[in-house]
């Protein structure tokens, strides 16, 4: 929104210039404004959003805390960018400032705790949970010891070293025959303490520099900024197997955990996320239009194809059933993320399809 009273936010903060007619880019043009007395004009932003796929992620949130991005994974363009609850900016736009001063404080976190002015799908980062257990069958398929088919160790309980707890599995479920399972079968049933003991093979080193090609450590620029989510440093033993299920301080923005899956889906390249297509004059002449760009490749095409497999498994028949559209192959991975003490969990879904 643009509030004379509050400033401006968002889009409206960061293209402000062009929105106003004070851009640079516009120089001609205020030029003859000057000299033929015409009243300055303001130029417009074109987004990427898809008014239909904003709507649907909107509607489906039905007001529950949330977020939902979707991205077009070969160009890292975003198609929707929704969070829960929301509000109407137009109450923050008004003229009328006693107004626009109600509704502001009306909305503050203190007379709200849903706190709808809370970018959830940006500015705030969540235990990813087992969404992450991607970035760590990625660290596991680059390093060239494993393939989907391996064999790793998947026991009931997992001691966590010099202490007397243990990692458990889901309702305390056996994975494969107790013992060991194959890696694209312990995705596809999401069995913690297979992945907590390949995170602990893998060591941090490993997890955090497939975690850092994905996007975690640093932010995107959208041109909105994204709050940085983190793969935790100097981590023991025991919180490198949590790290490697996404529990412990692993800390992730929706858009990140969409991104990684948007890196898997175009053959392991990291894209650039944006927001703005286009900026266009006064006039409507286009002055610029953003061309997408690689950030990285992630992973190698050969890992990304894999990880595709091993997520389409997860839909097909594990954990990700409920999400299976006929004559569709959906790639997907499910997320259950302790939250703090007497709160629910946090629900995570990543996904692509063609």
């Amino acid at each position: 929104f643009y509030s004379i009273i509050y400033g401006a936010t968002n889009i409206e903060a960061a293209d402000n210039s062009l929105l106003a007619g004070t851009d640079d880019r516009l120089f001609v043009r205020q030029l003859s404004n000057l000299i033929t007395g015409r009243t300055p004009q303001g130029g417009s932003v074109v987004l990427t959003i898809d008014p239909a796929l904003q709507e649907a992620a909107y509607k489906a949130l039905a007001g529950r805390k949330g977020a939902v991005v979707a991205v077009d994974p070969s160009t890292g363009a975003i198609l929707a960018l929704v969070t829960s609850p929301s509000y109407d900016p137009n109450v923050l736009s008004s003229h009328d400032d006693a107004s626009v001063t109600k509704a502001w404080k009306s909305l503050q976190p203190d007379v709200d705790p849903d706190d709808p002015m809370l970018d959830r799908a940006l500015n705030q980062t969540y235990p990813p949970g087992s969404t992450f257990k991607l970035i760590t069958a990625a660290a596991a398929l680059s390093s060239g010891q494993y393939k989907p088919q391996s064999t790793i160790p998947a026991p009931t309980t997992l001691p966590y070293p010099n202490s007397s707890l243990s990692l458990k599995n889901f309702e305390g479920e056996t994975c494969g025959d107790g013992k060991t399972t194959t890696l694209i079968d312990a995705l596809t049933i999401s069995c913690n303490t297979a992945f907590g003991q390949l995170g602990q093979t893998l060591g941090e080193a490993a997890l955090q520099k497939q975690a850092d090609a994905f996007g975690f450590d640093s932010k995107f620029s959208l041109p909105l900024n994204s709050a940085q989510s983190v793969f935790p440093i100097d981590l023991d033993a025991a919180q490198t197997i949590q790290s490697a299920i996404g529990q412990y301080d692993v800390r992730s923005t929706p858009l990140q955990m969409a991104m990684v899956a948007a890196a898997i889906a175009n053959g392991g390249v990291l894209m650039k996320p944006y927001l703005v297509k286009q900026l266009v004059g006064p006039d409507l002449a286009v002055i610029d239009t953003t061309k997408p760009t690689v950030i990285r490749q992630a992973v190698s095409s050969q890992v990304a194809a894999e990880l595709t497999t091993m997520m389409e498994s997860v839909v097909d028949k594990g954990t990700g059933t409920t999400v299976r559209i006929p004559g569709v192959k959906i790639a997907g991975k499910t997320g259950t993320a302790e939250n703090a003490e007497g709160k629910p969990p946090h629900a995570w879904f990543v996904a692509f399809a063609p």
